[in-house]
């Protein structure tokens, strides 16, 4: 990134992960880099260093799919937020949830870190094709340095096997 440099690691993710590291299995280096990749895209939306709520947001925003075993898995997710928060000294344990609640949201939020977080899952969700406001040369850095390691072929498969299972409510993780 343009004179800044990616962050590829980060403590309070770092150790997030590490308590999941068996449940992730051979998807934590995957999941890693989509965490990070995303922190990566919200620096550049916010201009600065997400705080640490949004730390443990992205750290666990995707979790309930390996814990809880489901695509349905934001309130899983949000859970464990819950259950972590006081291990990193965040009182704030509503701006958390919500973030991980709302990230797949379709409408904006008027509130700039949720809006930003939101908005950097989409940046990675779509290999970078809806920018939003960053650079593709951003992109293509963030993405040398934390590569997707399969994340795309995951998401399809995961989510094409429980639409196919569900068809009437293929996306549960999509919020209007």
């Amino acid at each position: 990134m343009h004179g800044s440099g990616v962050i590829t690691s980060h403590r309070l993710i770092d150790d997030v992960l590490q308590r999941y590291v068996d449940v992730l299995g051979s998807h934590e280096q995957m999941y890693r880099n989509h965490v990070l990749r995303c922190v990566n895209y919200q620096r550049l939306l916010l201009r600065a260093d997400p705080p640490e709520t949004a730390a443990l947001a992205w750290a666990i925003h995707d979790l309930g799919i390996w814990t809880a075993g489901t695509v349905d898995y934001l309130a899983p997710s949000a859970d464990l937020a819950e259950q972590l928060a006081a291990d990193y000294g965040i009182d704030d344990i509503e701006t958390v949830r919500t973030l991980v609640l709302d990230h797949h949201r379709l409408r904006r939020s008027a509130d700039e870190l949720n809006e930003t977080f939101r908005i950097a899952d989409r940046i990675d969700v779509s290999g970078g094709l809806v920018r939003s406001g960053v650079g593709i040369r951003d992109v293509r850095d963030i993405v040398a340095e934390l590569p997707y390691r399969g994340f795309h072929a995951f998401l399809l498969r995961n989510i094409g096997s429980h639409a196919v299972r569900n068809p009437r409510h293929p996306l549960p993780m999509v919020k209007w």
